[in-house]
Order: structure tokens, then C-alpha cells, then sequence
């Protein structure tokens, strides 16, 4: 989700600039790989214009097949090296490089941020992900391991399976329950989690330099671009600091340093980083009234009954929470959580009765909510059904990606796993051609051809099973 152009348009006007619609934007990836990332962006926003390069042609042309078999019209795949491009100036509005910057030579470095700088219009923003000191001081040491134990090894899958090895070694070995062997042990907890391709490309990558945030952006500076803002915006939050901390987090003025001390507070390893044009002027204050303008979802849930006193707690998946006492905020927050996965209009929840101080109050509470990670906020909010109908449909990119493995890219642009080889069937059945009653004899079918049992009550099984694909917002409006 955080690369995606609602997100870059979010934060960007919370800053003050004016972004492009992110249903008519122009959009660039440097390293795009097989376009995983680009296809469910073209394939939502059908008006805007996607181009993306990767020096590796083999991806490239993955994802060139993908983008022919899904017939999309507004996707250019380019088999190009980062430092060769020339884009015309100005010719786009969001730049996207996502595990890019760490993971390629200077020069390259380089030449990314040149392109980033010629290539974004007036108001363009640009995503770059990196690898963060001081926290990536441990994830180096470990790479380091890993690096040496697979270094006499050439095919890529015994490389992975020999890292794997180590860190399931790391895991069980390490000794004591404080300090650096209970920090090593959950370094290799995190890695032998992700994905065989992440490991091979994020840790056993022949290049992988952190680099401190403030080298970072003074880096940008040589380009001509600035430090806007961070893609999720609640790690720009001060709030888990001590009080004194957080006073002295404040008394910094400048933007890049109080990011730095930050940063040195938290041990930060990754760091999502949007830029803009140097000249941009930028808001570094963000007003709640903007809210007005934007969109919410939010997976909430009341917790209990108000108190007394009127008092509601919401608490959210990642464990942040509000309380109030507002009748407005907390009939927000409720119909904001029923309408889960898709999103309200703030200017909806507000209705045109809204006094001026229920406007700010509720605005207020949004943007405060959306800083502790509770609340989404968009300008261009995802659409997907929460109820399904009759014939139900699933995108065609998540049909094909169920073809051939568990996770699926969802309408929220997030990737969500099916671990059941029935619910996988039940995706590629969502072409909107089958009611009800088809899908449950194709599923029978798939069961009996398995010799499984079918349940008695499969219909039943299937109304919940599609309620819970609209949940993960796998699912198309009419």
C-alpha cells in the first residue's frame, strides 16, 4: 500500500502540496522487477499511465506476458538500466523505488535520485525505500553470516536454502535471554520469515549498504529534491518517546535532523522516504481541516460500552487506540469500521448540519488517529464490494495469481494469503459468469475429483467463505 499513488497523494497534501489525482496520474518504477507492483495500480486506476524499468530482461518480460494476458492498455515494461534513462522532464507525477537504493552501486544511487529529480512534474513525489542505520547494524551483522556461510555456493535456491539453514542455527543456538543474543535471535526470527525471493534479493544480494537518514537527504539535496515526508506517516510520530525525549524531539526545528534523532531513538532498520522538487514550498504542519477533503477506513473496533462519562475506546489490528467522547468522532469510527474494506467520505460522515466545531473536532480526531496508525486516510479511496452479490467477482490478477500460489494482491493493494487449496479454487471461479448455486457445483466438483468430503452444508460454506473474501477486500463492486 505505501507505494501506491493514493497514498503518495495522502501525504502529500496533508504537506501542503497539490498532487496529481491519482486517477489520472502518470506513473514511473525504477526496478520494477515483473511489475508486481504496477499491475494492480494500472489495473485500478484503468485512466492513468504506468512505465516501468528493470535492468534484469527476464522480469521484465514476466511481467510483459502478465500485462498481456490481463489486456491492459496503460502499462509500458522497459528492459533498462537505472543510470541509462533520460525521461522526459517533468513527464511524470509519482516515482516509485521500492528496494532499489540499497541494493545497487553508488553510481546507480546516483542516478536514480538524478532521475527522480527530472523526471517528477511540479508537485510529483518520489518513493524510495533503504535500508537504515543504526538499526541496520544488526540486520548487516547477520547478513554477514549469511554472506560468509553461502559463499562458496553459485544456484540461487541452495544459496537460500543453505541461509535458511544458518539462521534456523542462529535461532536455536544463540545464547542468552537479554541483550545481543536475544537481539540476533529475533533478526533471525524476521529473516527466516520472509519469502525465498526477499531473502535472496535482500540479504543475499551481492550490494546491501544502510545508510543514516541525514546522508540520505543531504544526498537528495545534490539532486535537487527535499525531504517531504515518510510513506507511512505515523513513524513520523514522536508519541512513543519519553516526555523529555519527545520535548527535546520538538525543540528541533529542522525536519531532517529531529527525523535523525528519531531514528537513533527507535534503532530504525528501513525507512520508506517520500521527496520532492526542492522549490516546492511544504507545510510541515499538517491541518486537520484538510481532512474534509479526503476519505477514511479504518478496521476499529468499540471496545465495550462508553463509560459514564460518554467515553469510547477504539482499538485497532496493530493494537493503537482512541478514546473520546464525541458523539460525532465515535459514530464516525463506527460507520467507518462497517463500511471496512472500502472507505467514507469525511465530508459524508460529517453531513451538511456539521456546526463548525464538529468539523474540527472530528477532523482533529482523524488526523490524530491516522498518526497512531489507527485510521487510513485517502484521496482516492479503494472500492472493493463489502456485500457480494449473486455472481460474485474477484480481479482478474488476483484469479491469476490464485492459479499459481497463495498470496494475492487484494483491491487495498495488499497482499493477502490463501492458504486453502479450496479458497484458491473458489478465487478463480470469481469471474462474475457464476451465481451461487454454479460456484457450489464447481466446488463440489473440486472436492469429489479430490475424493474429499463435501460438506453437507457447502452452500452455507460458500456464503461465508465469499463474506470473508469481501472482508479482505478481494472482491469488485457491480
Amino acid at each position: 500500500m505505501q507505494t501506491h499513488p493514493d497514498r503518495l497523494a495522502t501525504v502529500a497534501t496533508l504537506f501542503g502540496l497539490r498532487p496529481a489525482p491519482p486517477e489520472r496520474c502518470r506513473v514511473l518504477e525504477l526496478g520494477c522487477g515483473d511489475a508486481g507492483n504496477l499491475i494492480p495500480m494500472a489495473l485500478a486506476l484503468p485512466d492513468a499511465s504506468f512505465v516501468g524499468v528493470d535492468a534484469a530482461p527476464k522480469a521484465i518480460a514476466r511481467g510483459q506476458g502478465l500485462v498481456a494476458e490481463l489486456g491492459l492498455k496503460n502499462v509500458t515494461l522497459e528492459a533498462r538500466a537505472i543510470e541509462e534513462l533520460a525521461p522526459a522532464a517533468g513527464g511524470f507525477d509519482y516515482v516509485i523505488a521500492h528496494g532499489v537504493y540499497s541494493w545497487v552501486p553508488a553510481a546507480v544511487r546516483d542516478g536514480l535520485l538524478a532521475v527522480c529529480r527530472e523526471a517528477l512534474g511540479d508537485a510529483g513525489v518520489a518513493y524510495v525505500s533503504y535500508n537504515a542505520l543504526p538499526g541496520g547494524r544488526l540486520r548487516q551483522a547477520v547478513r554477514d553470516m549469511l554472506v560468509f556461510h553461502t559463499a562458496e555456493l553459485i544456484d540461487p535456491r541452495e544459496r537460500v536454502a543453505q541461509a535458511r539453514a544458518l539462521l534456523r542455527f542462529l535461532l536455536e543456538g544463540v545464547p542468552g535471554e537479554h541483550g545481543l543474543g536475544a537481539l540476533m535471535r529475533d533478526q533471525a526470527e524476521r529473516m527466516l520469515a520472509r519469502s525465498d525471493a526477499t531473502l535472496l534479493h535482500d540479504e543475499l544480494a551481492e550490494v546491501n549498504d544502510a545508510v543514516y537518514f541525514h546522508e540520505f537527504a543531504a544526498h537528495a539535496v545534490r539532486h535537487g529534491l527535499q525531504y517531504l515526508a515518510e510513506a507511512d506517516f505515523f513513524e513520523m510520530q514522536i508519541g512513543a518517546a519519553s516526555d523529555p525525549a519527545a520535548q527535546a524531539l520538538l525543540a528541533i526545528e529542522d525536519p531532517v535532523r529531529r527525523e535523525q534523532y528519531l531514528d537513533f531513538l527507535k534503532g530504525r532498520m528501513f525507512r520508506q522516504t517520500l521527496l520532492c522538487r526542492a522549490e516546492i514550498a511544504i507545510d510541515r504542519a499538517p491541518h486537520p481541516e484538510v481532512l474534509e477533503r479526503l476519505a477514511v477506513s479504518t478496521q476499529a473496533q468499540p471496545q465495550g460500552e462508553p463509560g459514564p462519562d460518554g467515553k469510547q475506546a477504539f482499538t485497532g489490528p496493530t493494537g493503537s487506540t482512541l478514546t473520546t467522547d464525541h458523539p460525532l468522532v465515535i459514530d464516525a469510527l463506527k460507520r467507518a469500521a462497517s463500511a471496512w474494506p472500502a472507505a467514507l467520505w469525511v465530508r459524508d460522515v460529517l453531513g451538511p448540519q456539521a456546526t463548525p466545531d464538529d468539523r474540527r473536532a472530528l477532523c482533529d480526531a482523524l488526523l490524530r488517529s491516522y498518526a497512531a496508525n489507527l485510521v487510513a486516510l485517502h484521496v482516492h479511496p479503494p472500492a472493493p464490494t463489502t456485500t457480494p452479490g449473486e455472481a460474485p467477482r474477484a480481479s482478474a490478477l488476483a484469479r491469476h495469481q490464485a492459479l499459481g500460489g497463495q498470496m494475492v494482491t487484494n483491491l487495498r493493494h495488499a497482499s493477502v494469503r490463501i492458504e486453502d487449496d479450496l479458497g484458491r479454487r473458489l478465487v478463480t471461479l470469481l469471474d462474475g459468469t457464476r451465481d451461487r448455486a454454479a460456484l457450489t457445483a464447481e466446488l463440489r466438483s473440486f472436492l469429489s475429483d479430490r475424493g474429499a468430503t463435501v460438506p453437507a452444508d457447502l452452500p452455507d460454506a460458500l456464503d461465508r467463505s465469499l463474506d470473508g473474501l469481501a472482508r479482505l477486500a478481494l472482491l469488485e463492486g457491480p
